[in-house]
């Protein structure tokens, strides 16, 4: 039995493979059509992954979709008849192509294919229940508001999962986060990372004006003010003059102030722990689990989960790694499964490496189209012995290896390496590679079974999807800790990815540790690259010293 998520009404479309037992490839379609956060109809992901596994359309028991077409429409954007006619002239024309999907859908798989559609924050839940290794777990779904809703409390039992309460627009979290990312000056739905790290160089000295923000009903759900917002030129709402008066800040003005920059960061930061926290509280009182599983584009914030392995009461929390729209493909194929088999097929995840793999006679023929001096290393021993070298010498080094991750980060397939113990790699990674701001803190992959010398981190980590604790003074380090001594880690399992884990041993062998700074070989905001010919043009457009592609080798 095979049966294809697919998430594509929204932000971040993406699909997925599933057979009886295992998840066998999923996919975003940007990552295919080069378009940040593709929004379209992942056909490309779609081919792609039926021909890596030798699949026709014709063999797929269903499709399942991650949203309810009758549901579908553009993020709520308003707050109430406030917000209504701005509302319909910006949704009018996605709303036309969003009609076309269901054919579209049909007609690229097979017309008698029989499509399942669910409701959006159940297969949020499913990705993360289905994936954790709990029996009974409290389910936490939230994001910025996808056809209304903007989160879900669930509970899950054996393989079962009930939901409790659903959250509304606009009493949404998620939507308030994004407000605070346009506020600062950078994209919406696309930049919310970067206000939880340049959220660390600032004071929470806004944090009394934000819990004005949110009520909490009787329920222990949040309830929007409507007072502090307002209809937006855009569409999306904004905040309203109150909010800049109790603020004291001017709204034209306040963005050429660092530091009040990184002060609302810090405070909107500090807000959204403390709401998460008393959401998960609230109904872990009345439900008496002592298992979180988490989902929902909200939950791509590792500060916020690392609040909620140390700050909550759970004595377990996990977090599905591809938090966002993108991995609602994984819960709906789960429980379309389950709708035909009678079994979810649960199962821990193990690794995300389930995109497109490598090819060699591929990147032989990208490397000669481009007319690339290169060295075939006719094993990984070679390949991997040729790399510590490089990174020994200070060098950096895109190691690009194996099949494309699942999610927005790179766990040790489409990385870009550099030794953490360089007198100078922050600067040189983040001015001459990825062309980024100096608040943005880099991951250190180590050895999972060699972590706990090093870091005191959570399971979570494996997915690089919480912080870890640095423990030991190991010179180089240091430098790469925030917060008193928190730090970005990687734990590296050798069963998921035993080429990097080789090689982080290798690099270990001469170093003080065996730990790689990793961050995603993309450059310029880009999706992460996926097939040789992006990673050729990658490498070239950087700073980068040497590409690791395959067994081929490439060093300016």
């Amino acid at each position: 039995m095979l049966v294809l998520g697919i998430a594509s009404l929204d932000q971040d479309s993406a699909v997925a493979l599933l057979d009886e037992k295992s998840i066998l490839g999923a996919i975003e379609e940007e990552k295919l059509d080069r378009s940040l956060g593709s929004d379209n109809v992942p056909n490309l992901a779609m081919a792609r992954v039926l021909e890596q596994h030798g699949v026709r359309p014709a063999d797929l028991a269903v499709a399942a979709l991650a949203d309810l077409p009758q549901q579908a429409r553009l993020r709520e954007s308003g707050l109430g008849s406030k917000f209504s006619a701005s509302r319909k002239r910006h949704r009018s024309a996605r709303d036309l192509r969003k009609s076309t999907v269901i054919p579209q859908l049909r007609e690229h798989l097979d017309r008698g294919i029989k499509l399942i559609p669910y409701e959006h924050h159940l297969c949020h839940a499913a990705s993360a229940f289905y994936t954790s290794d709990f029996d009974r777990a409290l389910i936490l779904t939230l994001d910025g508001g996808a056809a209304g809703r903007c989160g879900q409390i669930s509970l899950g039992e054996k393989d079962e999962i009930r939901p409790l309460r659903t959250m509304q627009f606009p009493d949404c979290l998620g939507w308030f986060y994004s407000r605070i990312t346009a506020l600062l000056g950078l994209r919406p739905n696309y930049d919310e990372h970067k206000v939880q790290w340049l959220g660390r160089q600032g004071q929470p000295e806004y944090l009394p004006v934000f819990r004005k923000l949110f009520r909490t009903d009787a329920n222990g759900l949040p309830v929007l003010d409507s007072r502090y917002f307002a209809a937006g030129p855009d569409g999306r709402g904004t905040f309203s003059p109150q909010f800049y008066r109790e603020l004291k800040i001017h709204k034209d003005k306040f963005r050429d102030d660092p530091a009040v920059c990184a002060a609302l960061a810090r405070s909107a930061q500090l807000f959204l722990e403390e709401s998460v926290l008393e959401i998960a509280h609230h109904f872990q009182a009345q439900t008496g689990t002592d298992s979180l599983c988490l989902a929902g584009g909200v939950f791509l914030n590792v500060l916020l989960v690392r609040a909620l392995e140390t700050r909550s009461t759970f004595d377990h929390v996990y977090v599905q790694p591809v938090a966002g729209n993108a991995g609602t493909a994984l819960g709906a194929a789960f429980l379309a499964r389950k709708k035909l088999s009678g079994k979810s097929g649960r199962a821990p995840m193990t690794t995300l490496a389930l995109g497109p793999g490598l090819g060699s006679q591929e990147i032989k023929a990208v490397l000669d189209n481009c007319k690339i001096i290169y060295k075939y290393l006719s094993g990984e021993e070679q390949l991997i012995g040729e790399s510590v070298k490089l990174l020994q010498r200070d060098k950096i080094v895109a190691w690009c290896q194996g099949r494309t991750e699942f999610g927005h980060r790179a766990l040790g397939n489409r990385s870009i390496l550099a030794s953490p113990f360089s007198e100078y790699v922050i600067d040189n990674v983040n001015q001459y590679i990825k062309h980024r701001a100096d608040f943005h803190p880099f991951a250190l992959s180590v050895p999972a079974e060699r972590a706990s010398e090093f870091f005191d981190c959570s399971p979570n980590c494996r997915f690089m999807a919480s912080l870890g604790k640095l423990k030991n003074q190991v010179p180089g380090l240091e430098q790469f800790a925030f917060n008193g001594r928190e730090v970005r880690v990687h734990t590296v399992d050798k069963d998921s990815n035993p080429g990097f884990w080789r090689l982080l041993h290798k690099f270990g062998e001469t170093a003080p540790a065996p730990v790689l700074v990793n961050t995603s070989f993309n450059l310029f905001g880009e999706p992460l690259v996926s097939d040789p010919r992006e990673a050729v043009r990658s490498f070239y457009c950087s700073g980068i010293d040497a590409l690791a592609l395959g067994s081929f080798l490439v060093v300016k």
